[in-house]
């Protein structure tokens, strides 16, 4: 089946073989008392959630994972290292907790009650009971920020056990300096966690730029600190095989099918979970129309829910700035160098460049010292957005004569969608201009059109019931396209249309219509 609304494990979880068997190298050095620093730097909606759950389910049960998200709590403040606190505590004294520690310092239950009746509290230090008991309510400041980090592992060393703990969005952890009043907890962290000989730590993020300067730079905390992994999209068998494999078993997906959906669409493994959940509400078998008609839902619609994703990733990277919002455009026709992005966004090159740094995770440099998006399904989406991108479906799914009509329609002021109303409409296209709909059927053909009368009538049941008004496009061999008038058709074994049908001004025989 497939999943988007949780992360994927166990017979849901796909591929990331590599990823995984570095990992468990990762914890292996754990479990020999090496613990080691590792960030997963990846796009957002990648998979870097699901790869940590699915290390835990696999990993050792006398190992314990304990995850946690910058942006779980908003806003962002010190008040962070409390909740990671809390979290580890309850995590390792659940076998003896009736109820959530973590949940009762929240709700105001009775923490203190709750804690000291855990059988291996009373095993612990003085010291470490102390911290304990004031962990929910003692104020938060730089010294006791320092004592939250610190207490996993002397919790770890008490109970003789290792740990790991995963942080997400750890990049936004930087953003606490800039507060007013603000500490920089950054280097709190690296001086508490270096002393730690029980915890291993994943921090990962989808700031990619961000998150790698933090890990890498010479004169950040954590320079040489980590391990870099970097989790790509999939490969383009793997991503074929996710749609093929994931499939319900009654619903299933040619190979071929998935083959011109990963043409489609791309690779990454969120958009293939969308596409995958689109295709199969349709009823089986699943053809080429379905495909066209799945995609036109999910990424060229206003509505689509990959449309609303990229929607929403297109605000948080450009928020009021037209001149982002200008270069993000300009490259996704194609890469281009900074001199012609800033002549087409008309700033100098010094502008563009800063722009262009601002964008850092959505734009990446090629080899031949090239600009271009980083992910090329967002390229679509933005291609889809500008005037007269309504035919770009059918130039990445539609054969040459449904584009060749598409051009021809957008030329004239019309938006085209595939025909969605049931995968097996009778229409190859749905042209819209304001409210008026308009049905076409594209028809490739040298000579003079012929239909059966079961096709026609379909057609014409179709548009009655649809409300729609009908077209033939006819497509000749050298492209040119020619639209023809139902209501002129002649009708005896088969219906033909004669030139004599053809409409001389499609705008004004629309508005005829109406």
């Amino acid at each position: 089946m497939f999943r988007t609304n949780r992360p994927a494990t166990a017979d849901l979880f796909f591929d990331r073989r590599a990823e995984l068997q570095r990992l468990e190298a990762f914890i292996a050095q754990l479990e020999a008392g090496e613990p080691a620093w590792l960030a997963i730097i990846g796009q957002r909606k990648v998979g870097k959630t699901s790869l940590i759950l699915e290390l835990a389910r696999r990993s050792s049960p006398k190992l314990s994972f304990v995850l946690a998200d910058t942006q779980g709590s908003a806003p962002l403040s010190l008040e962070f290292f409390r909740s990671l606190a809390l979290r580890v505590v309850d995590t390792l004294l659940a076998g003896d907790l009736p109820m959530s520690l973590e949940l009762a310092a929240v709700t105001g239950d009775d923490y203190l009650s709750m804690l000291e009746s855990a059988p291996s509290f009373s095993t612990l230090s003085a010291a470490l009971r102390r911290t304990l008991r004031r962990l929910p309510e003692a104020e938060m400041d730089a010294a006791f920020a320092a004592a939250c980090l610190d207490l996993p592992e002397q919790l770890a060393h008490a109970l003789d056990v290792r740990l790991v703990i995963a942080i997400d969005e750890f990049q936004e952890l930087a953003s606490l300096a800039a507060k007013r009043h603000g500490i920089d907890p950054l280097p709190i962290v690296r001086s508490v966690w270096q002393r730690h000989e029980r915890i291993a730590y994943i921090v990962s993020g989808s700031g990619r730029s961000m998150l790698e300067d933090m890990v890498s730079r010479k004169h950040s905390p954590f320079f040489q600190h980590f391990e870099i992994m970097r989790l790509d999209r999939f490969s383009e068998a793997d991503a074929i095989d996710l749609l093929v494999t994931a499939a319900p078993a009654a619903r299933s997906i040619s190979v071929e099918l998935a083959g011109r959906a990963v043409a489609a669409i791309g690779t990454h493994p969120f958009y293939l979970q969308l596409l995958g959940q689109e295709l199969v509400i349709h009823e089986p078998p699943y053809d080429e129309q379905t495909l066209k008609a799945a995609v036109q839902a999910l990424l060229f619609s206003r509505t689509g829910r990959l449309s609303l994703y990229l929607q929403n990733e297109f605000d948080r990277l450009v928020g009021r700035s037209t001149y982002l919002a200008a270069v993000l455009a300009a490259v996704a026709e194609g890469p281009l160098r900074l001199t012609e992005i800033a002549r087409r966004i008309k700033t100098r090159s010094g502008d563009t460049s800063r722009y262009l740094e601002r964008l850092a995770d959505a734009i990446v440099r090629t080899p031949e010292g090239l600009y271009a998006l980083d992910d090329p399904t967002f390229g679509l989406w933005l291609s889809w957005r500008r005037p007269g991108g309504t035919v770009l479906p059918m130039r990445i799914l539609g054969d040459h004569a449904e584009l060749e009509t598409a051009v021809a329609l957008s030329g004239m002021g019309f938006d085209l969608v595939y025909q969605s109303r049931g995968s097996r409409g009778s229409f190859d296209l749905l042209a819209t201009r304001g409210a008026f709909q308009l049905g076409v059927q594209v028809k490739r053909s040298a000579t003079t059109l012929r239909f059966s009368k079961a096709e026609w009538n379909r057609m014409s049941q179709d548009a009655h019931e649809l409300d729609w008004r009908w077209v033939i496009a006819r497509v000749s061999p050298e492209g040119e396209v020619t639209f023809y008038d139902p209501v002129k058709a002649s009708k005896r074994k088969l219906v033909t249309l004669q030139p004599r049908a053809a409409i001389e001004n499609l705008r004004a025989w629309c508005h005829s219509q109406r």
